[in-house]
């Protein structure tokens, strides 16, 4: 990866309010401190940009990644691309690889894929908001019997506590999921929780390359409601219609 080390979104109303009462958040003088300071975290008035690309979250139809790089993403409802479509050689020759490594025909639609596992879990996605999401496609449904493992990964301790809390361990238990000690897990093959060579894996992480989650594993990113959804239906749906 050669990409950008850093990102930064500056603090807003809604941010200091997310973090503000949590457990590890600074209290009183403190508190009034940190917020001070995080407010100066910002882009100059006059500051100059390459590019200004304004985004609507709502006009965003749920991606799933086919290939070995997050960059190869396409909407759920397209197909694998052809290689006329790439841009120029390199990419090319890089979806060739992809097609190989991941078992893929060009054209192949993303929901005749058959899954074998759905990971909801990782630093990326398993806040507490994520598993609430993946919990309200999954309440009063069951996973799917070719699908030979679903689980659900907490990214904390205190996360896991609140999801059982609000009672969502018992939803996904009651749906044929495994509720799991929070960790890395299947993200990067920790211990047991890999993939076998040739399985399909919907996955809630940020990297699919080659053998991330096993050697010889396929993995495609996902949203977690998306991944819940797959879980349920076997293969990738929208899961705005689930």
């Amino acid at each position: 990866e050669a990409g950008a080390r850093v990102g930064m979104v500056a603090v807003d109303d809604k941010t200091i309010e997310y973090v503000k009462g949590r457990s590890y958040a600074p209290k009183g003088e403190q508190w009034e401190q940190a917020v001070a300071y995080w407010n100066t975290l910002h882009s100059d008035d006059d500051a100059v940009f390459d590019a200004v690309v304004e985004l609507n979250g709502a006009e965003i139809e749920p991606q799933v990644s086919w290939g070995t790089s997050p960059e190869m993403v396409i909407p759920v409802s397209k197909a694998v691309p052809t290689l006329e479509q790439a841009k120029d050689d390199v990419q090319r020759n890089d979806w060739t690889r992809a097609y190989q490594y991941m078992g893929l025909n060009a054209g192949q639609a993303l929901a005749d894929i058959q899954l074998d596992r759905v990971f909801i879990g990782s630093c990326t996605n398993s806040r507490i908001e994520d598993i609430r999401a993946a919990a309200e496609v999954v309440k009063g449904r069951k996973v799917a019997p070719s699908i030979k493992q679903a689980m659900i990964v907490p990214g904390s301790g205190l996360v896991k506590q609140q999801a059982e809390k609000e009672g969502l361990d018992k939803i996904f238990l009651e749906a044929g999921f495994e509720w799991r000690e929070p960790g890395c897990s299947m993200c990067l093959a920790m211990n047991a929780d890999k993939l076998q060579p040739g399985e399909h894996c919907a996955s809630t992480s940020n990297r699919n390359f080659e053998g991330r989650q096993g050697n010889g594993g396929r993995t495609h990113l996902v949203s977690p409601a998306m991944a819940a959804a797959a879980a349920i239906a076997g293969h990738f749906v929208d899961v705005r219609s689930f």
